[in-house]
């Protein structure tokens, strides 16, 4: 069904939790997997052992180990096929163009849930994803809404774990 399904990631817990979707649906395709980060400087703007320093995530993890960290448990699950890309620029614009080079046959991208005029005024990776993007896009909430699961009960609590959660 699937042969490669791209991540789009970043540190928020909406990102993660599109990466660890995205890394149980690679294993039960057992299809390709990349994880995809946009850095916010432009290259050359910083310097790369300065880069590696950056603290990104809660836990003061820099966005390459979450990365590495995915990859890993990827791995782990049987994916053989995980490539890590590090884009910069405008988030939106540089998922974009990487898409339209690479063109998988599905991208999983967390929401952070914005208010519509949130999402008029400060715009939307996601939306501008699933209208733009060259393939389907999988927009993945991690919110406790009224009878679902929150947070803690999905993959993301149990990679956590450190054990297999399934994709419902």
């Amino acid at each position: 069904m699937f042969a490669r399904i791209v991540a789009c990631v970043d540190a928020a817990p909406t990102g993660l939790h599109a990466m660890e979707v995205a890394i149980q649906m690679a294993a039960r395709f057992q299809c390709g997997l990349g994880l995809v980060t946009v850095l916010p400087w432009k290259e050359g703007a910083s310097d790369p052992a300065l880069e590696a320093l950056v603290p990104m995530d809660g836990e003061g993890r820099p966005v390459h180990r979450l990365l590495e960290d995915g990859a890993a448990r990827a791995r782990t699950l049987g994916v053989t096929d995980c490539r890590i890309t590090y884009l910069r620029g405008s988030v939106t614009d540089a998922l974009l163009q990487h898409l339209a080079a690479e063109v998988p046959d599905l991208v999983v991208v967390g929401t952070r849930g914005l208010s519509r005029g949130s999402r008029l005024v400060l715009g939307s990776v996601s939306s501008r994803l699933v209208t733009e993007a060259p393939c389907p896009v999988l927009v993945v909430r991690n919110v406790a809404r009224k009878g679902r699961p929150g947070p803690d009960s999905g993959p993301t609590r149990a990679a956590a774990a450190g054990r297999p959660a399934a994709v419902k």
